[in-house]
This record gives structure tokens, C-alpha cells and sequence, in this order.
């Protein structure tokens, strides 16, 4: 082969191999390149790139209670612990209030080993969210807050925190939903998603895959404690708000009506003489309270606050949650089967989140005779001068079912004051509505609202419970 040849066939081959390298995306060698950049810089573009959950698990810490003496000395042996996330450099972290529960000061830990003794800045039973500061040797990482948790449903969402003591874990999902209800009383709406929770997830962030903050975990339905694939989360634009009155003023300061109330669906409003409506029905006014200054009162039906039609308690909350006390708010309420409007300047909140409302699912065939017949399996008695009492209240009688006990005082039937007992039975009884709202007066429990269903057709499509566990709370 003479030398031109091969000359050729080297230039050919050549050829074809720059051309093979950049089709493939091969890198070739540049030893100008490579004498450039320092070891720390070849090690850099040779490491991985840090993930967004990698850079958010870093500002992830688990809080616990200090130690038993300090939980002995604040009175408080409910706080277990759970997560939290750093949001400002210097050393604030938010939680969930039901994390530090009544205690001042926790043990925070990072996933590096770090512990500090964090202090409770303030916390938001109504919201459910709490501040807590560390003093560390530096600056913190930090998770940023998205501008808008309200991401498509179906995009990719991490869980961060430290479920059942595995500390600095994380669980993968999507988002499920948004504006979800823990219960009927608690003034949050949720984003609902699918990243495991189980206990020690609360008061740790929900982030995208860019380690930004759209909610912070804080519960599964009320019927579970472990995960079931529905995830809670408190929106990131709420904790923000709470967050930064919590760092300023170490709490919210809020209005409030005074009243305590439950729902009333159509069925009982219909009763009270507001058909096709719902609302709440006030079982109990604060006395000296801004509702009674106002002139509210005890069977009042209450549809709705500054135009804010009511369902359940938690609108009502949530229609105050925003308000200062001594600002006035329009309410409209039935009365007597007539519309009243009224003006009502709030009192002080005294941030208590009320009674979580769950309602008993119970067997819906009780109370209905083997013959087909509806019983509503409890009689009536005259009491002391113009009282009318609950005498026996058969086991799993409708009567029992929906909330009346033996020795209950019976008030009212749809609104209407009773002082016979036998004429108290046939409103109940001859009334054409699918429901009877008896007010009642209970030794311990003051005056509560049972919705009576009249027939095994109203029963069925009325779930059942007792009063205390409806939802009910100081609003």
C-alpha cells in the first residue's frame, strides 16, 4: 500500500468517526478544556445534580417534646411530635399547632444530626398551624412557598417529614383535589392528595418536584389515623397569612359572634319555616355576648354572614376567619318563620377550633317495625309546672339514634314553646314535614337541636348522631 493511500484511508476513517461522535452526542477529549478547570470544578460537573426534594429535605426538621420534664411542667402529655420546615433563614420553622400542642419549648433536629431547643412563637388553634424558633450557628436552607398552591389536578407532589418516627422520609403522589373539609367545623380548605401520610407526616411540607411549598400535611380523614390514600394538606397561600401574624403578634386575633350553633339541613329548615333554605340553628347565645347585644336568640335560624350563605359551621368560621373584633357584619336569621336582618359588632375570638364534628354512622333499620311500620320509640311526660320531659327512650329507637335521652327537657317543636306533654306528641307526630326540630334542655350540655326524621323514608336519607358529636362550637 503506498503512503498515499494510506494517507487517504486515515483522513476517511477520521472522518467518519467526528461524524459518528457528534450524531451519538459523544464527547471527545479537550485537553484545553480539561487543563482549564480546577479539581473542584471537574468534581462539580461530575457530581449529580442536587434534586429539588434533596435541597427541600434539608430545611425539613422532626420536632418532639423537649423531654419529659418539660412536658410535665407545661401540663401537657398530648405532644408527640411530628414535622416542620425552616421558611426564614434566621430560624423560623412552621408547623402544625397539634405538634407542640400546649408546650413552650421543643426539640428540633435536622436530618444532619443538628438538634436545637426551638421556642414556640405563637400557634392558631383555629387553623392549626404554629411558629416555632431556633437560634442556629448560621443561616438556615429555606422552602419557598409557591405564588399558587392551585397546581393541576394530576402534578406530581412529594411528602416530606418523618411518618412513625422514620425520620426524613418521603412519599410520592399526585394532587387529588382541592377545597376538601377535615369535618364540618374546621375553617380550612384542603388540598386533598395521594402522597402517604401517617402519623408524624403533620406540620411537614407538600412540594413539587422543584422543592417548592404548596401546602403543609396535616391530617387523613377523620375516619382513619394511617394512610388511605387521602392526604390533607393546608393550603400554602393560608399558612403563609398565619405564618407571618404568628411571627409578628405570637397569635390571631379574630371576631366572633358568641353564639354555638349546629347545622340545620332543608328538612329542618323547612321545619322552622324557611323552606328550600339552610343554615345553622343557634342552640345556645353567649351571654353579655356580642350575639345577644345584637339580639339573636336561641332557635334562630342563621342563613347567612355578610351575604355568605351557611351550610355547616365551618362556613361560618370561615366567614369570620378574616375579622377583627369590634367590626360590624350584617347576619340575616328566621325567626318565628319571618326574615330578620341584623348587625352584629364581634367580640374576641379565643382561638379555640370548637368541637370536630363527625357524625355517627349508625344502622338506619332501627325503629322500624317488623310490619313496616315507622316507631319513633320514646314518650313524653309532664315534668314540674309547664314542663314537658323525655321519659324512656327505647335502646336503638330512632328516638335514641337521633339524640334524645331520658330526662331531656323538651322546649320547643319546630320553633313553637310546649307546655303539654300529650299536645307536644301530636305536633311531632301529626306534623306533615319529613322533620321535627325539638329543642331541648340537657343537665350539663344547655339547650341542643335534635332533628327528628318522621317517617323510615326520612330516616333512611338522614345520617344519625347524637348532639355531642355534631358540630357545634363557640363561632
Amino acid at each position: 500500500m503506498t503512503s498515499t493511500t494510506s494517507a487517504n484511508l486515515m483522513r476517511r476513517t477520521l472522518g467518519w468517526f467526528l461524524a459518528s461522535a457528534l450524531c451519538l452526542g459523544i464527547a471527545l477529549p479537550s485537553t484545553a478544556r480539561a487543563s482549564a478547570m480546577s479539581p473542584v470544578a471537574i468534581a462539580q460537573a461530575a457530581a449529580p445534580a442536587q434534586t429539588g426534594i434533596e435541597r427541600a429535605m434539608k430545611a425539613v426538621v422532626a420536632i418532639s417534646p423537649q423531654d419529659e420534664a418539660a412536658r410535665k411542667r407545661n401540663g401537657d402529655s398530648e405532644a408527640a411530635g411530628g414535622s416542620g420546615f425552616v421558611i426564614d433563614a434566621s430560624g423560623l420553622i412552621l408547623t402544625n399547632a397539634h405538634v407542640v400542642a400546649k408546650l413552650d419549648t421543643v426539640e428540633v433536629a435536622f436530618a444532619d444530626g443538628r438538634k436545637y431547643k426551638g421556642r414556640v412563637l405563637g400557634r392558631d388553634g383555629r387553623t392549626d398551624l404554629a411558629v416555632v424558633k431556633i437560634d442556629a450557628e448560621g443561616p438556615l436552607p429555606v422552602v419557598r412557598f409557591v405564588k399558587s398552591s392551585r397546581l393541576p389536578l394530576g402534578t406530581r407532589v412529594y411528602a416530606l417529614g418523618n411518618p412513625l418516627g422514620n425520620r426524613f422520609s418521603v412519599s410520592a403522589g399526585i394532587v387529588s383535589g382541592y377545597d376538601r373539609s377535615y369535618d364540618v367545623a374546621w375553617p380550612v380548605n384542603f388540598i386533598q392528595h395521594d402522597a402517604a401520610l401517617n402519623p408524624g407526616n403533620s406540620g411537614g411540607p407538600l412540594i413539587t418536584e422543584d422543592g417548592e411549598v404548596i401546602g403543609i400535611n396535616t391530617a387523613t380523614p377523620p375516619e382513619t389515623i394511617f394512610d388511605i390514600g387521602i392526604g390533607l394538606a393546608i393550603p400554602a397561600e393560608l399558612a403563609e397569612k398565619i405564618a407571618a401574624k404568628l411571627v409578628a403578634d405570637g397569635k390571631v386575633v379574630r371576631g366572633r359572634l358568641g353564639v354555638t350553633a349546629s347545622s340545620a339541613d332543608a328538612g329542618m329548615a323547612e321545619a322552622l319555616g324557611a323552606p328550600g333554605q339552610s343554615g345553622l340553628i343557634i342552640d345556645a347565645v353567649g351571654k353579655g355576648g356580642a350575639a345577644e347585644r345584637a339580639g339573636v336568640r336561641i332557635g334562630d335560624l342563621l342563613l347567612s354572614v355578610e351575604g355568605r350563605k351557611l351550610e355547616v359551621v365551618r362556613d361560618l368560621s370561615m366567614a369570620l376567619i378574616d375579622t377583627v373584633p369590634g367590626e360590624k357584619v350584617k347576619v340575616k336569621i328566621v325567626r318565628d318563620g319571618k326574615p330578620v336582618e341584623l348587625s352584629v359588632a364581634l367580640e374576641a375570638d379565643e382561638d379555640t377550633a370548637g368541637e370536630r364534628g363527625k357524625v355517627a354512622a349508625l344502622s338506619m333499620s332501627d325503629g322500624i317495625a317488623p310490619d313496616g311500620g315507622f316507631t319513633l320509640g320514646f314518650e313524653l311526660k309532664a315534668g314540674a309546672p309547664g314542663k314537658v320531659m323525655v321519659g324512656k327512650v327505647e335502646e336503638a329507637s330512632i328516638g335514641q339514634m337521633y339524640g334524645l335521652y331520658e330526662g331531656d327537657e323538651l322546649l320547643a317543636v319546630d320553633g313553637a314553646p310546649v307546655r303539654d306533654a300529650a299536645a307536644a306528641m301530636t305536633a311531632i307526630t301529626g306534623s306533615k314535614r319529613d322533620v321535627a326540630v325539638l329543642r331541648i334542655q340537657r343537665a350539663g350540655q344547655g339547650t341542643l337541636h335534635v332533628a327528628l326524621p318522621l317517617s323510615a323514608q326520612a330516616a333512611k336519607a338522614r345520617r344519625p348522631g347524637v348532639p355531642r358529636r355534631f358540630p357545634r362550637g363557640p363561632l
